[in-house]
């Protein structure tokens, strides 16, 4: 009987901090979507992002995007404007048809179109660009979003999310898109599931710290 009891507290227990955490974790992304949603800063910094919501590798279903929880702390912490890069045609909810999906956008070098445009483009100095790794490349929608803009004498900064790829090469695949910019090709790559947490925050922090801001 005791043993019973025992183990019916342990499962309690578990629960009871599976549920913490799922709180916390509901908490986090209201927070990151708060900040995200909020502009008109005047700010000569933008920070640009890609990120997947739905069905996320080591993370589960999630409401915001393991990408754009980064993107919140940079935007954050410089107090700077935001643009979420939109397409035109979602990507499944579904993490494998997401991937199915990427895998086939790269066989054909696609262009996938982007819903929203940046209007004030020219007024930004700084622009931080965020996107998570797939298949060892850039999403492509983000080939279309460096081809439709004007990065002459800007600052450009990437950062991305991956699970085990790091940058996968991809700052320097920028810093070739865009000649005509200053690409700080030292961004900043974090896991998924770390970038989702208070010490993913400090390292985006720390990070910027250590670019001067």
């Amino acid at each position: 009987m005791k043993k019973i009891l025992l183990i019916s507290i342990i499962a309690l227990i578990i629960l009871a901090v599976g549920i913490s955490e799922a709180a916390a974790m509901s908490d986090a992304e209201a927070k990151a979507n708060d900040i995200l949603k909020k502009n008109n800063t005047n700010s000569k910094v933008l920070v640009v992002y890609f990120s997947k919501t739905g069905e996320n590798y080591n993370v589960g279903d999630v409401e915001v995007g393991n990408t754009a929880m980064m993107a919140s702390y940079i935007k954050e912490y410089l107090n700077a404007d935001s643009f979420e890069i939109v397409p035109v045609n979602p990507y499944p909810d579904d993490y494998k048809e997401t991937t199915d999906q990427a895998s086939k956008e790269q066989s054909d070098n696609a262009r996938p179109e982007i819903k929203n445009k940046i209007d004030n483009f020219d007024s930004y100095d700084t622009i931080f660009i965020g996107y998570p790794i797939w298949w060892g490349d850039l999403p492509n929608i983000m080939y279309t979003f460096l081809e439709q803009y004007d990065f002459s004498g800007k600052t450009v900064i990437p950062f991305n999310t991956h699970e085990g790829s790091g940058d996968a090469g991809t700052y320097q695949t920028i810093a070739s898109q865009l000649p005509e910019a200053k690409v700080n090709t030292d961004g900043l790559a974090i896991d998924g599931k770390t970038a989702r947490t208070e010490d993913g925050k400090q390292q985006t922090i720390e990070w910027l710290k250590g670019l001067g801001f």
